[in-house]
């Protein structure tokens, strides 16, 4: 699990914490197992910074600062994958034109509004949770979105015809590794009962809708809608998490 979390970690993070290095294919599906753990270590360092200066910020400024050290911490990975599905979805009428839009560097008008509406959304539902449980999301919100990403990758086709980001995760992903991410981002939720656990499912739920859709929409999914369903796996739990709690 050791060698899991060191590849997962410096393939979804931009924290030098391990030597830098390539990895193969399968070593990258491999390290889906351990997502969740690199979830919870982002978790983690939300946390620490709720407890030793957020908690004197007002809670909409504290939840923008949030979201601003996710983004330092992961290279804003997975919002460059929402605002290019976002683009795409919105700009091509098949689904060549789509990918197409999807690839293309610049960022577009839904692209943007997109990402502004996901940043949004995302520091309010941060820095808003109800007090009781505001540590508990904190840590398990990052872990259950990346959860969520291995299984959606697990069964499904990648769009392109050439290899590319995501072919690690469509090509390689075996079922023991996406029951240990599963694991994973599911025990940590038990921290708050029944409804962490209905809110880990709803998001698994949504993200299975997802796989269905972009399998129709685009014949497939790409690193870019892997980034998407992470961020709005985030989004959606702490929906959840505001809902029930």
């Amino acid at each position: 699990m050791a060698s899991r979390f060191a590849v997962a970690f410096q393939f979804l993070t931009a924290i030098p914490l391990f030597e830098a290095r390539e990895f193969s294919p399968r070593e990258l599906a491999r390290a889906m197992g351990a997502f969740p753990l690199v979830g919870l270590a982002l978790g983690a360092g939300l946390v620490a910074f709720h407890w030793v200066l957020g908690h004197r910020l007002p809670g909409v400024l504290e939840g923008a600062v949030l979201v601003a050290l996710l983004a330092w911490a992961t290279g804003s990975f997975h919002l460059d994958g929402l605002a290019d599905t976002a683009d795409g979805l919105a700009g091509g009428w098949t689904r060549e034109r789509a990918l197409e839009i999807m690839k293309d560097s610049r960022v577009g008008a839904v692209g943007a509004a997109a990402l502004v509406l996901a940043i949004l959304t995302k520091a309010l539902g941060l820095g808003l949770l109800p007090e009781g449980i505001r540590a508990w999301g904190l840590l398990l919100t990052p872990a259950v979105a990346r959860g969520s990403v291995v299984w959606l990758a697990y069964g499904s086709i990648y769009a392109r015809p050439r290899a590319g980001l995501g072919t690690p995760y469509t090509e390689h992903l075996d079922r023991g590794t996406l029951n240990l991410a599963l694991l994973g981002s599911a025990l940590p939720c038990l921290l708050l009962g029944w409804r962490g656990l209905l809110a880990f499912g709803l998001t698994l739920l949504y993200t299975g809708w997802l796989k269905g859709f972009f399998h129709r929409r685009l014949g497939g999914v790409t690193g870019d809608t892997l980034g998407f369903a992470e961020e709005t796996g985030e989004i959606l739990f702490l929906l959840c998490l505001h809902l029930l709690f």
